[in-house]
């Protein structure tokens, strides 16, 4: 009897530590940067700098959401992390944010704390007038998103990829078909395109956009993609410009991704243009460049159907990319655009 007490005692404590954590959810200010940089290094690794993790947490130039964190005395043991996004919805100006990184320190698992953090900063969105979150959950976090924070499915982030080089075919065919890929690619080079390395000095000018079918979609002012861009650490951005600089045709802003042995991919972040003409032959014309430095590929990740049809166009081929998923804040929750199609995101509206 009493060795079952004591087992059924310990196991009344054991839930009481579960039901009563000894971590507090608290908003983050810049001074806990280095307490969150122990954490990424702890749960993800080294990789990132303080100035890095400033300018991602706190250094949008809008309405700033600093991170939800789960304090345990002066240790930083979990976060939840949303970047503010300006957007456009049903022709008008709000705040929304895009959720971004997740993390518990492994000494603190099966807690509910990504869920608690989570809730804690939507209640500080709703109180700052946010509108809405979106993300795209990887295939572990998918589930706790939808079961547990109201999250709806809207629709996948298709990866487009025009292909540069043939894969699988023996070296005697590959050559041959490589060389008629890459004569057919620059057919739609444009000589006159600047092409600019993306600096801390870089000022955007933005095209006069066409509009956007969706109800909800990003805003790409000159100032976000300054920040976006220009703005991250690190960041290896390059322009392609059409038209005349100052009042520009077409802007497409890309990186190249090279890993070891293989050809580089081409990355394009934002495509915006005049036109639907003038944005198709600026996408030709990246495209040509990507053929001039031998990448092997040109990938663009969007669920936009307006953009996909210009896509397949320029011959690039849907594939499989990852769910966008979104809820909204507040009174005017259910107004949030959550069907398929209603809000459109292209490259960099995705971390």
């Amino acid at each position: 009897m009493q060795a079952m007490a004591g087992r059924r005692e310990s196991q009344m404590s054991h839930e009481a530590a579960v039901v009563s954590p000894r971590w507090t959810p608290v908003l983050a200010t810049r001074d806990d940067l280095p307490k969150i940089l122990a954490l990424y290094e702890q749960v993800w690794g080294p990789g990132r700098s303080l100035d890095y993790l400033g300018w991602k947490l706190f250094d949008a130039p809008f309405e700033p959401l600093p991170p939800m964190l789960a304090m345990d005395g002066n240790a930083c043991v979990g976060l939840y992390a949303v970047v503010a996004t300006p957007m456009i919805l049903d022709g008008q100006p709000i705040m929304g944010c895009q959720s971004v990184d997740t993390m518990t320190h492994p000494d603190y698992r099966r807690q509910n704390m990504s869920v608690t953090l989570a809730r804690a900063c939507y209640a500080e969105a709703a109180r700052r007038g946010f509108r809405l979150v979106y993300g795209m959950p990887n295939e572990n976090s998918y589930p706790m998103f939808m079961k547990h924070l109201d999250w709806v499915k809207t629709d996948d982030m298709l990866r487009w990829v025009r292909p540069l080089a043939a894969r699988r075919l023996p070296a005697f065919l590959a050559e041959p078909a490589n060389r008629i890929i890459r004569a057919h690619a620059l057919r739609g080079e444009i000589r006159s395109a600047i092409v600019s390395r993306v600096t801390a000095d870089t000022r955007f000018v933005v095209p006069r956009a066409m509009p956007v079918a969706a109800r909800c979609h990003m805003d790409k002012s000159a100032a976000w993609l300054q920040w976006r861009y220009a703005a991250e650490p690190g960041g290896a951005y390059q322009t392609y410009l059409t038209g005349d600089p100052d009042f520009p045709d077409a802007l497409i802003v890309f990186e190249e991704i090279r890993e070891t042995g293989v050809p580089p991919v081409l990355l394009v972040q934002e495509w915006l243009a005049r036109d639907t003409h003038l944005r198709l032959k600026a996408m030709k014309g990246l495209v040509a460049l990507a053929a001039r430095r031998g990448c092997g590929s040109v990938v663009l990740y969007t669920n936009d159907p307006q953009a996909g049809i210009l896509l397949r166009g320029a011959l690039f081929l849907p594939r499989p990319g990852m769910p966008i998923g979104a809820t909204g804040f507040g009174p005017v929750k259910a107004k949030t655009p959550l069907k398929q199609g209603q809000i459109v995101l292209m490259g960099g509206d995705k971390d």
